[in-house]
């Protein structure tokens, strides 16, 4: 006779793992140590702290479309857990998230010098685009790298890659995409050079050729167009959310210089609620392919939700704390007791704020999508990250105003 478990005993456990993957976003406090580099280049670029929020919230977007889709492949066998001998189905995904992500950057380009017009500021167009297309082309390529490995690697040892993935990968790719969105405006400085012409020029153009060939070959399959036709609008959307986040934090530009300790902070905070969210729309998302669950908000009172939301939710809170302590080692400057009280306020109340509206965003949306006929796995995650940084950034800023005033 089985055993049956105890419902704390099921929070417990779930806890516990969600802990353990979402403990890699605390690199995410690496991710923000290294943008504090970005103040530098504020004297050059104006439009740095306006683009850098669109870059992470896309470039979370595009790490959840793949997370997601990937893992509910290797659970239903239509890719296998292996970079040798796999499946067409492989190639078509690793091209879709390649075009993706260009797609992005352009999008993000348009994004950026639109609201530098609205906000009088000091931009160039092929500068921005130049410097947005190899970051996230040159991102694309590492990350997949990563991405694959990380989740081959848990499928084959029974874990579950809905879990792990996506925060760990999170983390990942803000450090990632910082670092080389500032190697790329350091390469090609347009404030005193022309490489953005000479170098990234023919950059771009190999990058559009590649698109186009794989256009050619996969564009046809219907899992390729179903993806795109699902995929595109929804990214666009989130790009325009995404814009709502940077002209947020452009309105405490001043105080993050003064106070780069939140700067530090920034990319953790909207990592680990975005990660909160992932999580509960992966899982949700696998259990509705697979068909052990069916898409009835009555799923809402089991015991089976409670004890997952309640698992992400205390893991969330304790990572919060853990921030607060680390982070202020990796501050470029000393921060005194009061400022800390402040911090640990700030991380805490934001983090449950924000993950009950993430949290009831991510489970409602996998359902409805699911129910009309849709893939949770190319809506959902791209709307949750962007949503997440939106809902994060708003109550950093909103806190911040409050709480140092």
């Amino acid at each position: 006779m089985i055993k049956q478990r105890s419902p704390f005993s099921i929070f417990a456990g779930f806890t516990l793992a969600v802990l353990g993957g979402m403990i890699f976003n605390v690199g995410g406090l690496f991710a923000g140590r290294s943008a504090v580099l970005l103040n530098d280049l504020e004297s050059f670029l104006k439009w740095v702290f306006l683009i850098y929020p669109l870059l992470l919230t896309v470039r979370g977007d595009i790490n959840g479309i793949l997370s997601g889709k990937l893992g509910t492949a290797l659970h239903l066998g239509t890719i296998k857990p292996s970079w040798r001998k796999n499946t067409s189905r492989f190639y078509e995904l690793i091209g879709l998230v390649f075009f993706f992500s260009v797609f992005d950057a352009i999008v993000v380009s348009i994004s950026a010098i639109i609201l530098s017009i609205i906000l009088g500021i000091s931009a160039n167009f092929l500068e921005i685009l130049v410097i947005s297309v190899t970051t996230f082309a040159l991102g694309a390529i590492v990350s997949m790298i990563f991405t694959f490995t990380l989740t081959f690697w848990i499928y084959n040892r029974k874990g579950d890659p809905d879990v792990y993935v996506y925060p760990i990968m999170s983390s990942i790719n803000d450090i990632l995409i910082t670092v080389i969105f500032f190697g790329a405006c350091q390469l090609y400085r347009p404030w005193e050079t022309d490489l953005h012409y000479y170098l990234g020029l023919p950059i771009i153009v190999i990058v559009i050729t590649g698109i186009v060939f794989y256009l050619v070959k996969f564009g046809k399959r219907d899992y390729v167009r179903s993806s795109i036709k699902q995929s595109l609008p929804t990214l666009t959307v989130t790009n325009l959310i995404a814009s709502g986040t940077g002209t947020i934090l452009v309105s405490v530009q001043t105080t993050l210089m003064q106070f780069p300790i939140f700067l530090v902070f920034y990319p953790a905070m909207i990592s680990t609620v975005g990660s909160q969210g992932s999580i509960l729309a992966n899982t949700t998302s696998t259990k509705l392919h697979l068909g052990t669950m069916k898409p009835s908000f009555t799923f809402f009172k089991s015991k089976n939700f409670l004890s997952s939301f309640g698992g992400v939710f205390t893991a969330g809170v304790l990572l919060n704390i853990f921030y607060s302590i680390l982070g202020p080692l990796l501050s470029p400057s000393g921060i005194s007791f009061s400022l800390y009280g402040v911090i640990l306020l700030i991380l805490i109340l934001s983090n449950v704020v924000g993950f009950f509206i993430i949290g009831i965003l991510a489970t409602s949306s996998a359902f409805l999508t699911y129910r009309f006929g849709l893939d949770p796995d190319n809506l959902v995650n791209p709307i949750l990250s962007s949503c997440a940084d939106l809902v994060m950034t708003g109550l950093l800023v909103l806190l911040l105003s409050y709480s140092l005033s």
